[in-house]
């Protein structure tokens, strides 16, 4: 009976895999191995095995072993796009316990090289000179290995420029790349018809809330220009852009085509006549802060509109109204007329202020203009000097802003130049002008670097008497960090920080993003004000380090920063939250 009984014992422990598996549905595990090529050519045969792709639930012996059969066609056929035709593979497949290995050696063998490029161009674009920029950058040349990636990109190149220059019936009339195997060389045929190049119809509006002489200010192109793809997105993206609008379609039309002429739909559906936005965010300088904003977009079909901006923070607290009248070019020229009032408490001045006035802004050759004329009433304490002012304050000012994303920006600068005096109908006389600027460079993938600068200067022959608004201060989060806000600049008689005539401000700053989201930086900020330039001295000076994080609404910076230029080098925190640019 012992026996009998050891037999199925063992014959139990034999059948325990094979019942485990079918009562739990345990299924072999495979791992592939790729030797002997590339890293960039393993990437591709390991997208490209079928035994790598396969459902793992569906992977058992038989099914495996057919794969990997299948195997060394599908490395050939991987390999081809690179130029590789005549690989060698070494195939090997094996059992470890509970999980499959499949081994290729891949020799693949030299590379196909090109004999010869046959590239033409016909119809009217045959002397259209960026076509002529195509041709000869094409990337597939005589005697270079054939790279598959670099012929789909030639081609596309063809394709992008017919469709952003009004080619729309362009073709390949010869398309294709020869590959020889008995002369082992590649022989390239591509024959493109760029058919006539069609121009701008009629542009046809499709609402009824708004003026047409209004939106035909949007339209930047006339018609019997040629038809460009560029312009019809930037169309779209300028009425996008506007409030008036929930939902813009630019459509150009071939089928309605007279001639070469190409009428142009645009399609809109009104937004929502109001709304309402707002906001929160904190910073060093500031505290907590918030904003609220209530739009009235549409108030008579002219596109006048209005808007009310409320502001709050530890520092300031106001509102500003203001009623916009659309221009000629009503995406960029504005006429605003406004009214706001303003309260602040710093550590280095208090004031009330009033404003009224007016402000034209207009766009010129990438530059954002604005004109203002605001009467400005201002009761102020700064240090020892206290008053009231009445200005009629004219000014001018340069903007512009070029960016690849302007929330999280790798590359892009902002600049802006401003002009701004009181008349002689004012208390007090000035003029005052300021340069800001700000550049953004990425090195790499991970590092940027961020220079910035400030320089102004106010010519006035009454300083004290100006409110806090025309002096200028230095210290903070956007200015010399180590330093709290509007810490830095001329003082009075008693040792209060009172601000200055002059001002210099530079930063430079190094980041590195180690992960998606999260960096870290270093930096180092200098300036001051004074009464004058050469009264600067020894400008003030910081440096320290920080924590970058990118969140939906900016990056998120918080840093440590030492005060070198004071004594014991005293140690300030700034928390700062918003856009780059």
């Amino acid at each position: 009976m012992r026996k009998p009984a050891l037999l199925l014992a063992l014959g139990l422990a034999c059948l325990a895999p094979a019942l485990h598996a079918a009562v739990f549905g345990a299924k072999p595990k495979v791992k592939v191995e790729i030797e002997g090529v590339s890293r960039k050519l393993a990437q591709n045969i390991h997208s490209s095995l079928s035994l790598e792709q396969a459902e793992k639930d569906e992977l058992d012996e038989p099914h495996i072993r057919r794969l990997h059969a299948a195997a060394p066609g599908e490395i050939e056929e991987a390999l081809q796009p690179f130029g590789y035709y005549r690989p060698r593979v070494r195939s090997e497949l094996r059992q470890e316990k509970d999980q499959w290995i499949a081994r290729y050696e891949v020799d693949a063998g030299p590379p196909v090289k090109i004999a010869s490029v046959d590239l033409k161009i016909a119809g009217a674009g045959a002397d259209d000179p960026r076509f002529r920029e195509v041709a000869a950058a094409f990337p597939l040349r005589q005697g270079e290995v054939l790279y598959h990636p670099d012929w789909e990109k030639g081609k596309k190149a063809f394709e992008d420029l017919a469709a952003e220059e009004g080619y729309l019936d362009a073709a390949f009339q010869e398309n294709e790349v020869r590959v020889s195997l008995e002369r082992y060389q590649a022989d390239v045929v591509l024959h493109y018809n760029t058919g006539p190049r069609y121009r701008f119809g009629e542009v046809r509006f499709h609402q009824d809330v708004l003026n047409p002489d209004l939106l035909k200010g949007y339209v930047k192109f006339k018609r019997g220009d040629p038809l460009d793809v560029n312009r019809v997105l930037e169309l779209q993206s300028a009425l996008s852009d506007s409030p008036y609008w929930g939902r813009v379609e630019v459509v150009t039309r071939q089928d309605e085509a007279q001639g070469l002429e190409v009428p142009v739909d645009v399609n809109l559906a009104p937004s929502k006549p109001m709304r309402f936005s707002g906001g929160l965010g904190y910073g060093t300088d500031t505290g907590p802060r918030a904003r609220g904003v209530w739009e009235l977009r549409r108030l008579n079909s002219r596109g006048h509109r209005a808007e009310v901006d409320l502001t709050a923070s530890a520092i300031e607290q106001g509102f500003k109204t203001s009623y916009f009248i659309p221009g000629a070019y009503p995406r960029t020229d504005v006429l605003s007329l406004n009214a706001a009032y303003d309260r602040q408490d710093t550590n280095s001045s208090r004031s009330d202020s009033g404003l009224l006035g007016t402000t034209l802004t207009q766009s010129r050759h990438g530059w954002r203009e604005a004109y203002s004329l605001n009467f400005q009433r201002e009761k102020f304490t700064v240090g020892l000097d206290k008053g009231t002012s009445n200005l009629l304050v004219p000014g001018a000012s340069l903007e512009r802003v070029k960016a690849d994303d302007r929330i999280d920006t790798t590359n892009g600068y902002r600049a802006r130049l401003s002009l701004q005096g009181a008349s002689p109908l004012s208390d007090t006389s000035f003029v005052q002008g300021e340069i800001d600027a700000k550049v953004i460079r990425t090195l790499g993938d991970r590092n940027r670097l961020i220079a910035r600068t400030q320089v102004g200067y106010t010519d006035t022959n009454d300083f004290r008497a100006l409110p806090p608004r025309f002096r200028f201060f230095a210290g903070g989060d956007q200015s010399v960090r180590g330093f709290s806000y509007q810490s830095l600049g001329r003082k009075d008689e008693a040792g209060n920080t009172i601000g200055g005539e002059a001002l210099v401000v530079g930063s430079l700053e190094y980041e590195r993003r180690f992960f998606a989201k999260w960096g870290a930086a270093v930096f180092y900020d200098t300036g001051n004000a004074s009464q004058s330039f050469s009264g600067l001295g020894t400008l003030a000076r910081g440096a320290g380090f920080g924590v970058r994080w990118r969140s939906p609404i900016g990056p998120i910076r918080a840093d440590v920063a030492w005060a070198l230029s004071e004594p014991g080098h005293p140690i300030r925190f700034h928390l700062n939250i918003g856009p780059d640019l």
